[in-house]
């Protein structure tokens, strides 16, 4: 008889349960929230956003030098954590088309013409994948229905975001992803007529800052050189004076040669015979 009354009991307990969530189905997510990562520019905002709710969107999309353009990804009903890239192209290729599409009608072509804008590094079909991924439960495609594509930032492995898209198709021409420091050299990867699961992999080379002083301590320039390469700018005259060399703030005297780290040269001068 005591088992019974225990089973009797326990279907009890059961019961309510159940009812209660039913009841406020709501209370069920109330207290759960996801993390949602704007990436755009230099920066990386991640916001908290409860669970079926829409994410703020940043409103600080300025880049100097380009043309914020769209939002990848989706802020709105949120139920698990997302990557939202910004796509941003060059101002001058923004230019260029705008005066081309006030002046002439805009062409229909196929989306396997590639643009002169856009960079390539190679002709591979899929980059590789990283090693780490194989730790990670990654969306893929169902064979001969749909295909996954997934994105990456080759400088750091970073995964930015994942396409599930009908099998045999394409994707839109992306516009350069804009990192401040580093120098965007072109994709890996091809996101035309996708019959497999690919990745597409964003090359760049790392790029350090050279600040440029004359002998009053005043900026005369900044210059971006990618890693081991350099860059030069001319000091200004001075009269009676003839430039010499840039010194260097970490020691020795700089030509123009590559570099491998941020740094400040001043102008020194002396006096002409």
């Amino acid at each position: 008889m005591m088992k019974g009354m225990i089973k009797r009991l326990i279907v009890l307990l059961a019961g309510i349960a159940v009812f209660a969530v039913l009841c406020d189905p709501v209370d069920t997510f109330a207290k759960v929230k996801h993390n949602v990562t704007y990436i755009y520019g230099a920066k990386s905002v991640t916001v908290q956003v409860a669970h079926g709710k829409n994410a703020p969107v940043p409103t600080d999309t300025a880049v100097p030098g380009f043309q914020f353009v769209s939002w990848v990804g989706n802020a709105t009903n949120v139920t698990e954590d997302r990557v939202i890239l910004g796509a941003y192209v060059p101002v001058a290729v923004q230019a260029v088309q705008a005066i081309q599409s006030a002046t002439v009608p805009t062409p229909v072509t196929p989306i396997t013409n590639t643009p002169q804008w856009l960079k390539k590094v190679n002709n591979n079909k899929s980059a590789p994948w990283p090693e780490w991924w194989s730790t990670v439960n990654l969306p893929k495609g169902v064979p001969g229905k749909t295909c996954a594509v997934h994105w990456m930032n080759g400088w750091n492995g970073e995964l930015w975001k994942t396409d599930i898209i009908p099998y045999g198709s394409s994707i839109q021409n992306p516009p350069d992803p804009c990192i401040n420091q580093y120098d965007f050299c072109g994709w890996e990867g091809d996101w035309t007529n996708v019959t497999e699961d690919r990745v597409i992999k964003a090359h760049y080379y790392v790029k350090h800052k050279i600040k440029f002083y004359d002998d009053h301590g005043d900026l005369i320039d900044v210059q971006y050189a990618r890693d081991g390469e350099g860059a030069w700018v001319d000091p200004p005259e001075r009269d009676n004076k003839e430039f010499v060399h840039y010194e260097r703030d970490d020691g020795g005297t700089y030509g123009g040669e590559g570099v491998h780290y941020d740094l400040s040269v001043t102008a020194v001068y002396k006096d002409k015979d």
